[in-house]
């Protein structure tokens, strides 16, 4: 009997980082807060993607975290549920086209962003592990991603609910080798194999310019509430 045998090329993105935090080369190119304030609304969709999600970065020096990140989370699972979806029906993966993104920044804590992706479609959809950011052209990596963020179910979202990361921007003294003025954010997604997917969107910052330091920058998982996004 013949055996067929079949080649799957997967891209992955290999985790690289400093501390506890981990970061990951780039696949692709491409702020709810509880009682913070929170400034106007940075928005973009999916009509606004620049880049693919293959191949090579666009933006940005490559970027290692450090300070408040860990290690992933003991015990922590993968499960289509984060404290929303409902119905028989499963879940399907988001995409950049079934989301809405917006970046806003908040006064507290110091130095970070919200980062909020909301289902604009009629099907609970699914988001997976952490935005894969790029914070300026000659970016090598996603910006580090802080272990200990990490929840323990992936994070389902009913139509018009949302998900919320948090990024902490720059260290409290911004001590820096990499410091960065940028007008804009790009932002990817990340599949259920946390490899990367289809285009990314370009998100621009609140007033216009946003102060970030590539080596230092860290984003959270994707969150069910904004407590756990700026928590870190």
């Amino acid at each position: 009997m013949a055996l067929a045998s079949s080649t799957i090329l997967t891209l992955a993105l290999t985790a690289c980082g400093k501390g506890d935090a981990e970061s990951r080369p780039v696949g692709t190119a491409t702020t709810e807060p509880t009682d913070t304030t929170v400034t106007p609304t940075a928005t973009a969709t999916s009509a606004e993607a620049s880049t693919t999600a293959t191949g090579q970065a666009t933006k940005g020096a490559g970027s290692q975290g450090s300070g408040n990140g860990g290690g992933i989370g003991a015990g922590a699972t993968k499960s289509s549920s984060g404290g929303t979806g409902s119905g028989s029906a499963k879940p399907v993966d988001c995409t950049t086209s079934s989301l809405k993104f917006a970046i806003k920044e908040v006064q507290s804590p110091v130095n970070h962003v919200l980062i909020t992706a909301t289902n604009t479609s009629s099907k609970a959809c699914s988001i997976y592990s952490y935005p894969a950011l790029r914070l300026s052209e000659n970016q090598q990596s996603v910006t580090a991603m802080i272990g200990q963020s990490k929840p323990q179910a992936d994070v389902t979202l009913d139509p018009g609910a949302t998900a919320y990361a948090g990024l902490l921007t720059a260290s409290v003294d911004r001590n820096s080798q990499t410091k960065v003025t940028t007008s804009s954010i790009g932002l990817s997604l990340f599949g259920p194999d946390e490899g990367p997917t289809e285009s990314g969107v370009e998100l621009p910052v609140p007033g216009g310019s946003l102060y970030v330091e590539e080596d230092n920058a860290q984003v959270t998982y994707w969150q069910d509430n904004v407590s756990n996004a700026l928590t870190w």
